[in-house]
């Protein structure tokens, strides 16, 4: 009798295994519903494959959560779900959900920071586009000072470093995640080449990127960005101010177009009318050509430039020579 019993608890036992082993095979081949549409879901960081699953099937991408858990196990990726948003469908096998999961083939946003944006600015577009919802956190990393070094930068603030170029960014990356994108895109056009030429004319790679941000802010015409270059460079050279009008900008967040001589005498370290030299630090994030520019000034003696109001410069030897070009293009714009 016990015998039977138990022969009968065996064959009971192995006719559920069978059965669950046949449902467990429909669940893998058969999709949750072939007619489904891409749906966008979001995998929040730092997630249990449990909560991953629920998610899941709130969204109604999959129908049975135990099975979709299984198979995670099975699959060894439990534990190597990449989180941010992904693109999935009911139409899909469980197999490839837990795939795109695993090799983290999140949904890419393509923004573009243009060239001498601020890291103020640079947050503002990212939070703007979606890509960033930790502002505060962002700018407090680029003022990290253990945080830059880590990042193999000598300076006390990001701003300069973090490069301005097209991205491809998921939602839901964390700030320093964002930020090393954009430093290591630094980087990479930084290069070797670039970094002699500056050991060459007695520049660091801090000093190059402050003096490639000023040019980027001095003028939207590439052709006299080499000029501009020159301009600072004879500058330095004998000792003279550089004088720079997007310096004053920044120093104290100007919003205005017109500068007043008020401005140009308040005390500040990146206030280049009060300052000798280069100010502390970089006032933008510079393009390669204006990187370029702070390596290769142009071959001329010009010490002086005037805006023309146009986007382009007069350019002078002299002061007397700079003071009529001021006359004639500057003579309403300070009081």
């Amino acid at each position: 009798m016990i015998k039977r019993i138990i022969w009968y608890c065996i064959t009971f036992l192995l006719v559920c295994i069978l059965v669950y082993a046949v449902q467990f095979m429909h669940f893998l081949i058969i999709p949750a519903d072939s007619s489904g549409v891409l749906k966008t879901v979001n995998i929040p960081a730092g997630i249990s494959f449990k909560k991953v699953s629920a998610v899941l099937a709130d969204n109604h991408i999959v129908k049975d959560k135990l099975n979709l858990k299984l198979l995670a196990y099975l699959m060894g990726a439990t534990h190597k779900v990449k989180y941010g948003e992904y693109l999935l469908s009911s139409a899909m096998r469980p197999i490839t959900i837990i795939e795109k999961l695993q090799n983290g083939e999140v949904v890419l946003h393509e923004v573009t920071i243009p060239e001498g944006y601020t890291d103020e600015e640079i947050a503002a577009t990212l939070h703007t586009a979606g890509l960033l919802d930790d502002v505060n956190g962002f700018m407090t990393l680029t003022r990290d000072k253990v945080f830059i070094a880590g990042l193999g930068i000598s300076a006390d603030s990001l701003e300069g470093f973090l490069y301005p170029d097209t991205y491809e960014l998921s939602k839901g990356l964390i700030p320093r995640e964002i930020i090393k994108k954009m430093v290591n895109q630094f980087k990479s056009v930084y290069t070797p080449q670039l970094q002699a030429r500056a050991k060459d004319i007695g520049m660091t790679t801090p000093q190059v990127v402050t003096l490639a941000s000023m040019i980027e802010k001095e003028t939207s015409v590439p052709a006299e960005r080499f000029l501009i270059s020159a301009v600072f460079h004879n500058r330095l050279k004998i000792g003279m101010r550089l004088q720079s009008d997007p310096t004053v900008i920044f120093a104290f967040h100007l919003t205005k177009d017109i500068i007043t001589k008020k401005d140009l005498r308040a005390r500040n370290p990146y206030n280049t009318y009060r300052i000798k030299g280069l100010p502390p630090g970089p006032i933008c994030n510079p393009g390669k050509e204006s990187i370029i520019a702070a390596l290769y000034p142009a071959d001329v003696k010009y010490l002086y430039f005037v805006s023309k109001n146009d986007g382009s410069h007069e350019f002078s030897e002299t002061l007397k020579e700079h003071n009529h070009y001021v006359r004639i293009y500057q003579r309403d714009n300070r009081r």
